[in-house]
């Protein structure tokens, strides 16, 4: 089966050519909608086959008019989505501090001319300040915890800010739906929200890593939600089922 995907995947590359320009996104959430991606590195994006359980949360949980958080938001492509499914009355508010990632996200944007979008240039944490992000050689892993110890990752500084401060400051509002693909630091943003979190009560899409899984689990808990997972929609009721994959933490009281 994998050498069929393979074989079908270069026929497509060999059609559509490997060159990096927009193109049309022919299926899913954000279908009709333009991104600038290479086929032969993210044909996912352009045939709607990239991170279902996610589209399948966003198709359950977001709706017209929502005000919807991308928290590593990388070139744009989950943004794209929540763009479309929110709609011209909705808001969505991106964090991406790559700066390579950044600019590639605005000219998505931008191609699709779309004004219910907004990119913060900063990574989501638990305080405002600067932090040193690693970046190794695939720019979407680019993180705050981890490639520490990798020769080749390459180190730059960035900006950081807790989402309270920013909601408190009248920035944007509260969210419905709130996605988190940080790399290892979901600890931190979550920190950093808990006041908006609790106000809220937004659904969270979180991808679980090994360095943020502890704090996540624990405010989380503590703020009263309830955790399944994104994949099968099974309950996760123990710490030790809590680990490297994506889950979805839901409001026990809305």
């Amino acid at each position: 089966m994998s050498f069929i995907r393979s074989f079908a995947k270069s026929c497509v590359v060999l059609f559509l050519g490997s060159e990096s320009r927009p193109r049309t996104i022919l299926r899913g959430l954000a279908s009709g909608y333009r991104i600038c991606i290479s086929p032969a590195e993210q044909l996912g994006y352009l045939l709607g086959t990239d991170e279902p359980p996610l589209q399948k949360a966003i198709r359950n949980h977001v709706a017209a008019g929502d005000t919807v958080y991308d928290i590593g938001a990388n070139v744009g492509y989950v943004s794209l989505s929540l763009a479309k499914r929110v709609g011209p009355t909705g808001r969505v508010i991106a964090f991406e501090p790559v700066p390579r990632n950044a600019e590639a996200f605005l000219r998505n944007i931008e191609t699709n001319k779309l004004t219910n979008v907004r990119l913060l240039k900063l990574a989501a944490s638990d305080k405002p300040g600067e932090a040193v992000i690693r970046m190794a050689a695939n720019p979407s892993t680019a993180s705050l915890v981890w490639h520490r110890n990798d020769p080749s990752a390459t180190e730059f500084r960035i900006r950081t800010a807790s989402i309270d401060d920013l909601v408190d400051a009248g920035e944007f509002g509260l969210p419905q739906f709130v996605k988190i693909d940080v790399e290892g630091a979901e600890g931190f943003v979550l920190q950093g929200m808990r006041r908006t979190i609790a106000a809220a009560k937004p659904v969270l899409f979180v991808e679980c890593s090994e360095a943020g899984r502890e704090p996540a689990w624990r405010l989380l808990q503590e703020l009263n939600y309830r955790c399944q997972s994104a994949i099968t929609g099974e309950p996760v009721n123990a710490f030790e089922l809590y680990r490297h994959s994506d889950f979805l933490w839901l409001p026990t009281n809305p």
